[in-house]
């Protein structure tokens, strides 16, 4: 059997460990207040959609769980001041794919205003690229993405940053067209995903 460490070994682990965790919290308030002043400059300076507000309540509801999740609960899974079991990291991964569906597309909710907008648009394609590299600039400044050893910590990171740009493009289009939404807005976040993966992992990689 493996015996236990003495209490002053312990004491010592518990004021590490109590170190390092306000060391991680550290660097993630700045790096949300910077993500959050990003957020609102963008949606001020592009503007927001003009039916915002009559947007069925549930896919309101559903938007503001997505900003929780990319802001707020991605970010701090990705530098270690959240733990969550392997299910429900499973629970989240899904949820995050199936809400940023449904916030894009409006699916099941109705009465949104209906908008053309029937084609791949360059500019929201723009919007979501520029919104999401910047986003990236602040986690590999804020050093988000060397606080955790595992290679699953970049990824949380890469996905939360991916879905601040799915967002704010969200919120500033205003067009249902599926040829228009799957490119422009889906796709460019699925590229923002890959891209801050393959950046994170070369930023662990010099770190090391």
């Amino acid at each position: 059997m493996t015996s236990r460490p003495p209490p002053d070994a312990l004491s010592a682990i518990r004021a590490e460990l109590g170190q390092l965790q306000q060391e991680r919290r550290a660097h993630f308030r700045p790096a949300l207040i910077l993500s959050l002043v990003a957020v609102v400059a963008a949606l001020v300076v592009m503007g927001v959609r003009p039916d915002l507000l009559e947007l069925p309540p549930g896919r309101l509801a559903v938007q503001v769980v997505l900003w929780a999740l990319c802001l707020v609960v991605f970010p701090a899974l990705g530098v270690g001041i959240l733990f969550v079991g392997r299910t429900m990291r499973y629970v989240l991964a899904g949820a995050a794919i199936g809400l940023s569906i449904i916030a894009a597309t409006g699916w099941p909710f109705s009465g949104a205003i209906a908008h053309g907008h029937g084609e791949m648009s360059y500019g929201c394609l723009s919007i979501t690229v520029i919104t999401g590299v910047a986003m990236l600039g602040i986690g590999v400044l804020s050093g988000a993405f060397v606080q955790r050893r595992t290679m699953t910590a970049v990824f949380w990171i890469a996905a939360g940053l991916s879905l601040v740009a799915l967002n704010v493009v969200t919120w500033h289009c205003p067009a249902t067209g599926m040829l228009h939404i799957v490119p422009s807005h889906l796709g460019g976040a699925l590229a923002l995903l890959g891209l801050a993966a393959l950046v994170g992992w070369l930023v662990r990689r010099r770190e090391a």
